[in-house]
């Protein structure tokens, strides 16, 4: 069963504390070996050491980016669909491990993630196209393991509707097996 932890708010000191007890939906990407960020053993050293690498001026103005893109456009699905997405925690033990999902959005019924990425022109094209790269899938199965949910809609934009893309993600049972599969070797690898 998925453990809405609402003690757990994104960007707080015991968010980040849990996020190192847990494997996380953002890191699995490079627990599979196709994150465009970081490696795989990359992923293993920080989970070992439990450091991760700094984060300079430059890359936090990115995330300062990201985050204020992605606010606007959860007001403008919220707009569209006039309903609430709150951005809550969740946690969920599946076959002895510990998974954890940080949310963009989630739908008053729990049914329907809000996922966003800053745009850039590939990848709106691809979503235009109805591609998802792994490097996104497979954060987006493990949201929708650890909430239960019966889909995600995965947004491009700049934060407003003239430069948006957006698909709808389902879950496959095969990529959930996979998913859970490749958090046990990268347990043993540990």
């Amino acid at each position: 069963m998925s453990n809405l932890n609402l003690a757990l708010e994104q960007g707080s000191d015991l968010w980040l504390e849990a996020r190192e007890q847990h494997y996380c939906a953002s890191d699995a990407a490079a627990m599979m070996g196709v994150s465009k960020y970081k490696s795989r053993n990359q992923l293993l050293t920080e989970k070992k050491t439990g450091r991760r690498e700094e984060v300079n001026a430059t890359k936090q103005a990115i995330f300062d980016k990201g985050h204020a893109t992605e606010a606007l456009a959860r007001n403008i699905i919220e707009l569209d669909r006039l309903e609430d997405f709150t951005t809550p925690v969740g946690t969920i033990e599946v076959e002895g491990l510990s998974l954890l999902a940080s949310l963009d959005g989630l739908s008053e019924d729990g049914k329907l993630i809000f996922e966003h990425k800053m745009f850039n022109a590939t990848l709106a094209e691809n979503v235009r196209n109805g591609v998802l790269d792994p490097a996104y899938y497979w954060q987006l199965e493990q949201q929708m393991l650890v909430f239960g949910a019966d889909e995600v809609l995965f947004v491009t934009s700049d934060g407003t509707e003239d430069k948006w893309e957006q698909l709808t993600y389902k879950s496959k049972p095969e990529r959930v097996k996979q998913l859970i599969a490749g958090w046990h070797q990268f347990a043993k690898d540990l």
